[in-house]
């Protein structure tokens, strides 16, 4: 079985698609990669992190065997970490690269492998091209772990300290705590653990954490922090009256949030209260970036306030590219990954929901207060996703028939354009619009659609179900 790299490094159901052998195959590969650019008298040094997930830690060790068996130094975590702890120790020891053994967001059935450059961000295009195209090519060299750990080529460290540094100095953590916020907190069972609970203890900000504790099985649900994952968080921020519910997935880089009255708001609607956050209260300006699948809100948010705006594919490490070479203020997917210019240029799930409590805080306002604001301004959108699992076959034919012949028309409205920058999204004349694109990590089609008449959401998403599984 062949490995390939979806929008954000590898994934696979553990035993079947993403076993040991696969994984030192591709550590192989990483270390191959890392010594073309290295020269005679360097001596590179990677970071490797793991997350809650079933035998993330062993898997660790195995990525930290074959990078020693190259002669590269490997420097692992003492404990599991959020994703970007990694990134973190990498900049901050100016390592050759990082690597996190995590699936982010998918099932607990599955692990994975996620690559980190030495600026932190996600990799490139080009190193992904460069490691699949070393996959295989050479046998696997490895030295047994507790061998090379004696021999000092691996040794483990603190990714936890640096981390919670970094976030000290990016925000206003004193600002938080002396606000009156009641604030709960939901981990699912990931790593983020109690991090935001023990960043804010010590004011008035009060915070409890709901599934903190690690199962490498996220009690039975995908740690993905949609509005179907989240209903547990949504009761105890209604019943506790608190003023926000924070989310974060599996590694924690993904944000999902509550509002107090139990209701989820989407990321695209979150990354524009931070934008706010950014420009008003900050007074910081720069390029706004957003995927193809991300809200209409934001474009008119940007226009207002005379920012750049620029659209790029599903993958942050599109917009990771964009904040290395641009003055990027913020960038943000639909799936609640965001980034913001002055911390790295990676995503945090967990500096995005203390970043959110940094403008309530701010404000004197509560999420579902803002929305209320931007909605005002900017107009209501509604916005939904599906995820379809269709046969191959099935795929092939969707996307044939919306490359050759697209509707004219999305419920009554005229098509008055296609967007092909990744999958097919069909724009109507009102602004409302119907994505179609396959999943880089899972065998599905993504089926994502807005609009700004709220009573036309649902018979958008039935009119992209019915085209997708048409015969």
């Amino acid at each position: 079985m062949r490995v390939t790299f979806g929008t954000e490094g590898w994934r696979g159901i553990i035993a079947e698609e993403f076993t040991t052998e696969r994984l030192r195959m591709v550590t192989q590969a990483v270390a191959e990669h890392v010594l073309s650019l290295s020269t005679p008298t360097s001596s590179p040094t990677l970071a490797v992190g793991y997350d809650t997930r079933f035998l993330s830690g062993r898997f660790a060790r195995t990525v930290c065997e074959v990078l020693a068996g190259n002669g590269i130094a490997a420097v692992v975590s003492g404990t599991t970490v959020p994703t970007c702890a990694v990134s973190r120790y990498v900049v901050r020891h100016r390592l050759a690269a990082g690597v996190m053994i995590t699936a982010s967001h998918n099932p607990g059935a599955y692990n994975g492998f996620k690559l980190k450059e030495a600026y932190g961000g996600s990799a490139t295009t080009e190193t992904v091209a460069s490691v699949e195209r070393r996959l295989g090519r050479h046998p696997v060299k490895r030295v047994p772990f507790d061998d090379a750990r004696r021999n000092r080529s691996i040794r483990e460290a603190d990714f936890l300290g640096p981390y919670l540094e970094g976030i000290r100095r990016f925000l206003d953590l004193r600002a938080i705590r002396r606000a009156p916020l009641r604030i709960v907190v939901d981990s699912m069972h990931g790593a983020g653990g109690t991090i935001i609970e023990e960043l804010l203890r010590g004011g008035r900000c009060r915070v409890e954490t709901l599934r903190a504790a690690p199962d490498p099985l996220f009690g039975g649900q995908a740690p993905e922090p949609i509005a179907s994952h989240l209903t547990g968080l949504s009761r105890h921020v209604r019943r506790r009256r608190a003023h926000v519910g924070i989310a974060n997935d599996g590694d924690a880089d993904r944000l999902g949030i509550v509002s107090p009255n139990g209701t989820w708001l989407n990321p695209g609607q979150v990354m524009c209260m931070l934008l706010l956050h950014l420009v008003h209260a900050r007074g910081s300006r720069g390029a706004v970036v957003k995927t193809v699948s991300n809200t209409m809100m934001i474009n008119r948010l940007t226009d207002a306030l005379g920012l750049k705006l620029i659209e790029v594919p599903v993958g942050f490490k599109h917009i990771a590219k964009l904040m290395l070479e641009q003055d990027v203020l913020i960038g943000g997917e639909e799936s609640g990954g965001i980034g913001m210019r002055g911390y790295l240029p990676e995503r945090d799930g967990i500096v995005n929901g203390l970043m959110l409590a940094e403008a309530m805080a701010a404000r004197k306002q509560t999420p579902a207060a803002m929305l209320r604001d931007l909605e005002r301004r900017y107009g209501r959108w509604a916005y939904g996703r599906r995820d379809l699992t269709l046969r191959l076959e099935q795929v092939q034919r969707l996307f044939r028939r919306l490359e050759e012949a697209p509707p004219g028309s999305m419920g009554g409205v005229r098509v008055t354009g296609v967007n092909r920058l990744d999958g097919v999204k069909l724009i109507g004349r009102d602004e409302s619009w119907m994505l179609f694109r396959r999943s880089g990590t899972e065998p599905i089609v993504r089926l994502y659609a807005e609009t700004p008449s709220p009573r036309r959401l649902a018979a958008l998403l039935s009119l992209g179900m019915r085209l997708a599984t048409r015969s």
